[in-house]
């Protein structure tokens, strides 16, 4: 039998107090006066709070009642959770919803769906700004702010396309412009994003282990991005001609239909022949092997620990220890970079940086035509037959500098 779907907790009165009340996960919780605007303001906020994290649920609305935006943000949450997906796992652009919709659900939690109107999408939006950063209350970047006001946009086109709400609410919410470059001193611009120095680069290749030393120099040679480099794997390389052929089992652009190729030189072929003699399904960069080899010296230095993980009493102990995964991703690579930065006393870079010392190289030697080649963009009027046109430019860069 299937497991019943988690109800929403209802908006219920407490008679002897006549404050209204909400049971959630068997507790129940006071929100002031019955009927009163703030009490459904905190329902609102308490609901959507409740589901953040939770499963699959439904929200029954009755014939004639209107939805409210608590209510809404439910069922847009239930949709993002299946679409925002990516090879089973879920994408950022999950948290980033989860990030626009809290100050929405804060203000307007108990306001009717269909209520909702530019002015307080604007409100909305002064909230995100006043709020700032998390860990220092800094101005936000107004690309930022725009990118969460699109979010909250986009999800009254949802609701449009479910008919959840009449069509005129997404067209007034679309009048509201973007904030606009030097309007406001209220939020940032966001920094342009630089190459590595060189002199910050050698350094931290010492404090890397050999495999991400490598993991680094591909991306300084081929313009890779951290998540292509980091699932490299034997069966993905293509080494019957001078120029290997990468192709990522996942990458950013495979929703929009894209097939990525990238070229692999005489210097990306030689960083990677000691890394290929392996599994065809194996990852070529491994964090469980630097962890193998770190405790294989470890345990060579000191031959009486050889024992230490077979006596019995120390089982219990052994389990405490996390063996790491086959592969990195994005955020144990940087947090990796980011310790060899600091061991190595240098100023702190991520891996990201790493493709626009690439793209700078490539720009200053061929021209920007051929570093778009190289970066795999799309855009400035690229198609796929610009590209296969180009294919012959891009080996022979890639023999020269990749």
């Amino acid at each position: 039998m299937a497991r019943p779907r988690k109800k929403v907790p209802s908006y219920l009165p407490h008679k002897p107090s006549g404050q209204a009340r909400v049971r959630i996960d068997n507790r129940d919780v006071y929100l002031g006066p019955y009927g009163s605007p703030e009490s459904k303001e905190l329902y609102a906020r308490l609901i959507a709070e409740h589901f953040a994290h939770g499963e699959s649920r439904t929200i029954k609305v009755e014939a004639g009642e209107r939805l409210c935006i608590a209510a809404l943000v439910v069922k847009y949450d239930d949709f993002a959770k299946t679409y925002y997906v990516k090879n089973g796992v879920p994408t950022d652009e999950r948290y980033a919803i989860k990030m626009a919709i809290a100050p929405l659900v804060k203000l307007y939690g108990s306001t009717p769906a269909d209520e909702f109107s530019p002015k307080r999408l604007k409100a909305v939006r002064e909230e995100i700004i006043s709020r700032g950063r998390k860990r220092d209350r800094s101005p936000l970047s107004r690309k930022y702010i725009n990118y969460q006001t699109a979010i909250i946009v986009r999800m009254f086109r949802w609701a449009v396309e479910e008919e959840l709400v009449p069509v005129t609410v997404y067209q007034s919410l679309k009048t509201v412009a973007g904030l606009k470059r030097g309007r406001t001193n209220r939020v940032c611009e966001p920094k342009p994003i630089k190459p590595v120095p060189d002199e910050h680069i050698a350094p931290v290749l010492k404090q890397l282990s050999p495999q991400l030393a490598a993991v680094v120099q591909l991306q300084l040679c081929t313009g890779m991005r951290p998540d292509e480099v980091t699932i490299m794997r034997p069966c993905d390389i293509d080494r019957s001609s001078d120029i290997w052929v990468y192709r990522p089992q996942s990458h950013k652009t495979e929703h929009h239909g894209i097939d990525k190729a990238i070229l692999l030189g005489p210097q990306a072929q030689e960083i990677l022949t000691p890394w290929l003699d392996r599994d065809s399904q194996q990852y070529l960069f491994s964090p469980k092997e630097v962890w193998e080899a770190k405790l294989a010296a470890r345990l060579a230095k000191q031959p009486k620990r050889r024992s230490l993980f077979a006596k019995k009493k120390r089982k219990k102990r052994c389990k405490l220890f996390r063996v790491p995964r086959d592969r990195y991703d994005d955020e144990t690579y940087c947090q990796a970079v980011e310790r060899a930065c600091k061991n190595a006393g240098v100023p702190k870079w991520t891996p990201g940086r790493l493709r626009h010392n690439a793209a700078t190289k490539v720009r200053a030697m061929f021209g920007a035509e051929a570093a778009q080649l190289v970066l795999g963009h799309q855009n400035l009027s690229t198609t796929e037959i610009y590209a296969e046109k180009n294919r012959t430019q891009y080996e022979e860069i890639m023999k020269k500098i990749g």
